[in-house]
Parts: C-alpha cells; sequence; structure tokens
C-alpha cells in the first residue's frame, strides 16, 4: 500500500507541475525495454519493461515518475556444496530527475531515479522452494543520450542501481541445517526506448 501510496503521490506531483511552471511545461511519456542484472555471481542478463511520466520544466531539465518490471535470476552456491536456484523480479517504483546537456538533435543527459523497489524471490533449494517478498528504499545514478526527431524522443541509457537495506536470504532445511544466500543489494541495468512528448529542438 505504501508504493502504491508513494507512486500516486509522484504522478500528482508531475502533474501538478504542470500547472506550476511558466510558459514552456510539456508533458512526455516514455516506454522502453531493461537488460539488467545484480552483481552476484552467477547472475544472468534478463530483460524487463517499463514506462514513466516526464514533466519538461524547459528545454533542458525534466522530473516525473517511472515503474519498471525487471526479471531476475541467479544461482548462489553454498560452501557446503548446496546449490541455491533464485528467480523472480525487482520493481522500481521511482521519482525521476533528467538534466539534458543540449537542446539540439543529439542529447546527452545525466539523471537519478529514488523510491521504493520491491524484490520478490523464489528461492530453490534441494527441491524445496522458498518465496518471499520485501520494498526496500534505493536509488539510480543515470547517464544517456536522446534524439529528438520531432516531438518524438529516442533514448539510450544506463543506470546502476543502489538497494538499501536489503537483507539476505535463509532458510532451514532439515535438522539443524541453515541456508543462506545473497540477495542483491546493487543492479545495473540498460534502458532503451520512446518518450513521446519529446521536447523539440530550438533551431
Amino acid at each position: 500500500m505504501k508504493t502504491i501510496r508513494f507512486y500516486a503521490s509522484m504522478a500528482l506531483v508531475a502533474m501538478l507541475a504542470t500547472f506550476s511552471t511558466k510558459s514552456f511545461a510539456q508533458v512526455g511519456f516514455t516506454l522502453h525495454g531493461t537488460a539488467a542484472a545484480p552483481n552476484i555471481d552467477g547472475a544472468e542478463v534478463k530483460p524487463g519493461v517499463g514506462a514513466g511520466l516526464k514533466v519538461f520544466l524547459g528545454p533542458n531539465v525534466a522530473v516525473g515518475a517511472a515503474a519498471k518490471y525487471i526479471a531476475l535470476s541467479y544461482d548462489y552456491n553454498q560452501s557446503v556444496g548446496s546449490n541455491v536456484e533464485n528467480k523472480g523480479s525487482l520493481v522500481p517504483l521511482t521519482g525521476t530527475l533528467d538534466i539534458f546537456l543540449t537542446s539540439g538533435v543529439v542529447r546527452p543527459y545525466i539523471g537519478a531515479e529514488a523510491g521504493a523497489y520491491i524484490r520478490n524471490t523464489k528461492a530453490t533449494i534441494l527441491g524445496n522452494e522458498f518465496k518471499s517478498s520485501r520494498t526496500n528504499f534505493g536509488a539510480a545514478p543515470k547517464i544517456g543520450v536522446a534524439f529528438a526527431l520531432g516531438g518524438v524522443g529516442l533514448f539510450a541509457e544506463g543506470a546502476y542501481n543502489f538497494i538499501f537495506g536489503n537483507k539476505n536470504g535463509s532458510a532451514n532445511i532439515g535438522s539443524g541445517s541453515n541456508i543462506s544466500w545473497d540477495n542483491p543489494s546493487k543492479l545495473w541495468a540498460v534502458n532503451v526506448g520512446v518518450t513521446f512528448g519529446f521536447p523539440r529542438t530550438n533551431d
């Protein structure tokens, strides 16, 4: 419930910003695909999708809100020899900031995202399944480039996600046998997508 309220409040802030700014304010909508992997040995690069709302406060600054779904898959080898197979998902619900360094056709930019990261995992150990769900605060600096094509923008960006307070998993199998595994606290991602309602060039 808290994450839903957070996302709703970020969308409301973005909408209010369209009325509070002066003559330029422009609303954009983004869709993108993602390739991502956590910083854990045995992690696989998995796909994801995302969507967001951006309010351009000027030709070079945008704030907004975003939601992503990222698949997770990694194996963790125990010192005792038991292999832990982890599959699940990460759903970041974040506020966003993008600062564009130019206003021409090619627009490199830097930015950041921060908000709630919802992690759902299913660990399989010796045929036993253990499911867990946890929500943590996270943030991601990012760098990218956008191409302005009329009112549409194509973009590609790289981001490094930090998930704070994310606890490792553990389980008891049999009598007194405790098994633990790492849960991701950092995650790199590459996003490629399109923005509808992108500011036009100054040419």
